[in-house]
């Protein structure tokens, strides 16, 4: 028996067909047949039946499933750790950022510390929405994010780092278009377009909506300020979005909207779980003193 015999069975597991289970993993399907057969034999039992083209696990096979996931999962944890740590001592650090501030606040931030350090470390950036960011501190692919918080992520710690303004967005000629400032109230005959509740971001805006004007209308949900403002400049409805860069190709109005300030909050995150090397409880400990409350 060996790891990739265990790896075949995993996945021929889960996809319950030797053709996809054998594109998945990038080898023939005889020769993942004969790595099961090999399998089977020296276990001394059948691991798999047929069910019309597909496959499934025998009583035998769920026992052996149950083992082998708990066993590969162990392993790719300790690989994770091995690297991260081999990373650390290399004085490499994955950092992962929302597209809005990966191109313009990271770079500057990198560029100072590395002034102010003569042995300054290797910076891997990673350009991430919120959620795989979060999902990446998780499981050990990134040291630092510059993100969005969620609360549903209990090993991660959330320091905030600054703030971007909630903008209504308009074509020039849109009635709204002529305010200074938008109360919820005022966007009740429109339908809207906004974040997608489902990200930190279209949660907040949402549940400050909603505290201030319950039951508007939301045409649609999307997932960044490009493609809500893209909606925005072609069919002449109301955007709701973070004040970013990402606006400024449109020929849009933006004006303030009244919610609290602190709707749109990015945080430093990182996973207080895992033990920081050196070099990444530097950095954080630095970005912590170059917190500043961007006006966008």
């Amino acid at each position: 028996m060996n790891l990739n015999q265990l790896y075949y069975f995993r996945t021929l597991a889960e996809y319950q067909h030797y053709t996809k289970a054998a594109a998945k993993l990038y080898i023939s399907q005889p020769s993942l047949s004969n790595a099961m057969k090999s399998l089977e034999k020296e276990l001394g039992c059948v691991l798999f039946k047929k069910s019309g083209r597909n496959v499934q696990l025998t009583e035998y096979g769920r026992m052996f499933y149950n083992t082998t996931c708990s066993t590969l999962n162990i392993l790719d944890e300790g690989k994770r750790e091995l690297q991260q740590k081999i990373k650390s001592d290399a004085g490499i650090i994955n950092i992962a950022c929302i597209p809005t501030s990966i191109g313009t606040r990271l770079p500057k931030l990198i560029k100072q510390f590395q002034t102010n350090n003569t042995s300054s470390p290797y910076f891997i950036l990673h350009d991430e929405f919120s959620l795989p960011i979060l999902e990446g501190l998780t499981n050990g692919n990134y040291d630092v994010g510059i993100c969005s918080r969620d609360a549903d992520y209990k090993d991660l710690s959330f320091i905030p780092f600054f703030s971007e303004k909630i903008m209504v967005i308009v074509q020039p000629d849109h009635p709204l278009a002529k305010e200074k400032l938008i109360d919820p109230n005022m966007l009740r005959p429109y339908d809207l377009v906004t974040y997608d509740t489902n990200t930190p971001i279209g949660n907040a805006v949402h549940q400050e909506l909603n505290a201030k004007c319950p039951n508007l209308s939301f045409a649609e949900a999307l997932d960044s300020e490009i493609t809500i403002a893209g909606q925005i400049a072609e069919n002449g409805s109301v955007g709701i979005v973070a004040n970013t860069m990402l606006l400024d190709t449109f020929d849009l109005k933006k004006i303030p909207l009244d919610v609290p300030s602190d709707t749109r909050m990015v945080y430093i995150a990182y996973n207080h779980t895992r033990q920081l090397s050196p070099v990444v409880q530097h950095f954080i400990d630095y970005l912590k003193g170059a917190k500043e409350s961007y006006e966008a």
